[in-house]
C-alpha cells in the first residue's frame, strides 16, 4: 500500500487523502506490534530465569501431585487377586469397555491363605487414584481415611488353606473433571481409574475433549528450556523488526503529508 501510494503520489496528487487512513492503520499495527514486542521479552525473561533455576528434586514431594499407593506387610503364602465390574453397563468387566459419568463401578478383592498355619492380616487398598474421578459410595464394611485415601477393614485371621473376599463400589463424578495430569505424578488425573492389589485393575473413563487434547500434546517432542529461549529470541528478532518497519512507514508518511502540505511534493 504504502509503495502504491508513494510511487504514484506525483502522477495523482488525490491519493494524499489516503495517507490519513493508511496511517491510522499502521499505528494501530505499531500498537499491536509493540504489544507482542513487550510479551516476547517478559517470556524471554521467564525462560531465562528458569534456565539458571536449579532443577526440581525428582523425589520432591507435592501435596496435590502424590498419589500413595499403600503398602502391606504380608506373609509370602498370601495370595491377593482383585476383579471390578461396571455395575452401570450390566455387571461387563469394567477393564473391556471406557467408564462415563456416573457409572458405578464394583470391586471384588480376594486374600486367600496358601499356608498350613493360621495368618492374622489387615485387609487395606489405597483409592488416591480412584477417587480423583469418583467417590466411594459403599465401602462394604471397611472405613476410608480421608487422608490417605486408603480403605481398610480390622484385622483378620485366616486359617490355613482358605481365603475372604471384600467388596466395595465407587460412582464416577457426574462432570468428570479436566484436571491437567501431574506433573510428578504422571498417573494422576491421566483419565484412567488405577487400583493395585496383587494384580493390578486399569479402567478407562470417559474425560472431556480438553484431555485428548493434552493427551495428543504429552506425546510430541518435548522441548528444553535452551530451545525455548532460541526460539523466543528469534520471535523476539521477527516481532522487533516488524515493529521498526511499523514506525519507520508511519514517519515516512508523516514527511510526506508535511511535504505535500508545504507544496514541495
Amino acid at each position: 500500500m504504502f509503495k502504491k501510494i508513494v510511487s504514484n503520489l506525483p502522477f495523482s496528487p488525490a491519493l494524499v487523502g489516503q495517507l490519513g487512513p493508511y496511517s491510522k492503520s499502521l499505528r494501530k499495527e505499531k500498537t499491536a506490534r509493540r504489544l507482542g514486542l513487550i510479551f516476547v521479552v517478559l517470556a524471554l525473561i521467564v525462560q531465562s530465569l528458569a534456565l539458571f533455576q536449579p532443577p526440581e528434586s525428582a523425589n520432591a514431594s507435592n501435596p496435590t501431585d502424590t498419589n500413595p499407593i499403600a503398602t502391606q506387610t504380608l506373609d509370602n503364602n498370601l495370595v491377593k487377586t482383585m476383579t471390578a465390574s461396571n455395575a452401570s453397563q450390566g455387571f461387563l468387566d469394567a477393564t473391556i469397555g471406557t467408564a462415563s459419568a456416573g457409572d458405578q463401578i464394583s470391586y471384588t478383592i480376594n486374600i486367600k491363605n496358601d499356608s498350613s498355619a493360621s495368618i492374622v492380616t489387615k485387609i487395606q487398598e489405597s483409592l488416591s487414584d480412584a477417587l480423583e474421578y469418583s467417590m466411594l459410595v459403599d465401602n462394604g464394611g471397611g472405613r476410608l481415611d480421608k487422608t490417605t485415601a486408603i480403605l481398610s477393614w480390622p484385622e483378620t485371621i485366616l486359617a490355613a488353606n482358605t481365603e475372604q473376599t471384600r467388596t466395595f463400589a465407587i460412582r464416577l463424578l457426574d462432570s468428570v473433571p479436566a484436571t491437567a495430569r501431574g506433573t510428578i505424578n504422571t498417573k494422576s488425573y491421566d483419565c484412567i481409574i488405577t487400583n493395585n492389589f496383587g494384580n493390578t485393575i486399569d479402567i478407562n473413563v470417559d474425560c472431556p475433549a480438553v484431555k485428548t487434547i493434552e493427551n495428543i500434546v504429552s506425546q510430541l517432542p518435548s522441548a528444553g528450556i535452551t530451545e525455548n529461549i532460541v526460539l523466543a529470541i528469534t520471535v523476539l528478532a521477527i516481532t522487533a523488526f516488524l515493529y521498526a518497519r511499523s514506525k519507520q512507514l508511519e514517519k515516512e508518511i508523516h514527511l510526506i503529508r508535511k511535504d505535500t502540505t508545504a507544496g514541495t511534493l
